[in-house]
């Protein structure tokens, strides 16, 4: 294993104890970590990734089927205009 593959290895094992869940926890709420995932937001690839993380928590929200169903068709119908943007 290389030098930089344990590194990664210790890193992703200290980001999925309790300790690293609660630093990523306090630096997302922090004014530094909002600036960064508005960042990460306002590009294609981070609206991708908001879309479907949108799309699997929906299912775990308690809101009424039609909402759901409303959200669901509003993220399908955008995920066709992005479609039809870059053919």
């Amino acid at each position: 294993m290389s030098a930089i593959q344990s590194l990664e290895s210790i890193a992703a094992r200290y980001l999925a104890s309790p300790s690293g869940q609660k630093l990523i926890r306090e630096y997302l709420s922090s004014p530094e970590g909002q600036a960064s995932i508005d960042a990460f937001l306002a590009t294609p690839r981070g609206q991708q990734m908001a879309f479907l993380l949108l799309s699997r928590a929906l299912n775990d929200l308690d809101l009424p089927p039609e909402v759901k169903s409303v959200i669901r068709n509003a993220i399908t119908e955008h995920e066709r205009s992005l479609g039809q943007g870059s053919s």
